[in-house]
């Protein structure tokens, strides 16, 4: 896949995401330092917001705008990833008032990879394109866009549109849970 970066064609590196498929496990790193997993399955509806860097005036837009967004959803776990370095995302963080969304370092690349966005060549190569992902309680991708022009934002009404539905969504349940009503 490629996007553009200040117009120019730039290729993404990984593996392709699509609606509907369920969520690769990602090893991130907390700001306190130690790993953790994003993606996948959960107890509930996650937003994953990919941020090429927070140093940029859209980037830091982006986080400000999604924190205030994500605000009425209890029932929502939203992680928004960079690769900044972990002491300015701290001090970034504590400085803007991040609070309703937990701010991860994707220092080895396995976020980007995983979920397509890994930035391959030219000035920002190995950053992440800036991206959205929702994904369900079932731990499906229900939502997704990788923005096309790396200096856009994002559709945050669409965003939030399928936030909204990925939080009330009844989950189905499985199969070997139903057995016993039968």
């Amino acid at each position: 896949m490629q996007i553009t970066v200040h117009g120019t064609p730039t290729t993404l590196e990984g593996k392709q995401m699509t609606i509907w498929r369920e969520a690769p496990a990602a090893r991130v790193t907390l700001l306190d330092g130690t790993p953790n997993v994003i993606g996948m399955i959960a107890p509930t509806a996650q937003l994953l917001i990919a941020i090429p860097s927070l140093k940029t005036e859209v980037c830091s837009l982006g986080a400000k705008t999604f924190n205030e967004l994500i605000r009425r959803f209890d029932k929502l776990k939203t992680v928004m990833v960079t690769t900044d370095d972990i002491d300015f995302v701290r001090d970034y963080v504590e400085r803007e008032g991040i609070d309703r969304s937990e701010m991860v370092i994707d220092t080895s690349r396995e976020f980007a990879k995983k979920y397509g966005i890994l930035i391959s060549e030219g000035k920002l190569k190995d950053r992440l394109a800036r991206a959205v992902f929702v994904i369900d309680r079932e731990g499906l991708i229900s939502y997704l866009e990788i923005v096309p022009e790396i200096t856009d934002e994002v559709d945050y009404s669409r965003c939030i549109e399928a936030v909204e539905k990925a939080v009330n969504i009844k989950q189905k349940g499985h199969e070997h849970e139903n057995w016993m009503g039968a």
